[in-house]
């Protein structure tokens, strides 16, 4: 038999105190429980979270590498902003981020490549990519 079940049926032998010390859990878990089979029903465990999709499936992918080809010194401001305009899709800092660093560029950027106006019209330290 499962802990839980085990804590779920131990209810009214004791306080929950009691019955964290005779299991060796903690007294806020078995209140946990409790709560859990007086709302469901059941002292199962609930489902994990995780598994979602990406906001930037593969199409968009293949538009931000075109995008930053075309434009090499585009901003992950830029490219959200563009992403949103073009897809619908509003994407956060940190996601575009990894997109960006999935697709292999680096956000160093030589001293060669031609500065971004727009980059310097939205802020002063704008972020590259």
């Amino acid at each position: 038999m499962d802990l839980r079940e085990r804590v779920a049926q131990a209810r009214g032998t004791g306080s929950s105190y009691d019955v964290a010390k005779r299991f060796a859990v903690h007294d806020s878990w078995v209140r946990k429980v409790w709560i859990r089979v007086e709302r469901t029903g059941s002292a199962a465990a609930l489902p994990q979270g995780g598994n979602r999709p990406r906001k930037v499936d593969k199409d968009g992918e293949v538009r931000i590498q075109l995008w930053i080809a075309e434009q090499p010194d585009m901003t992950i401001v830029e490219v959200m902003a563009r992403y949103l305009a073009e897809r619908g899709v509003a994407v956060s800092e940190p996601a575009m981020r990894r997109t960006i660093r999935r697709l292999g560029f680096s956000r160093k950027k030589r001293r060669s490549s031609r500065p971004s106006v727009t980059a310097r019209e939205l802020s002063r330290r704008a972020t590259r990519t």
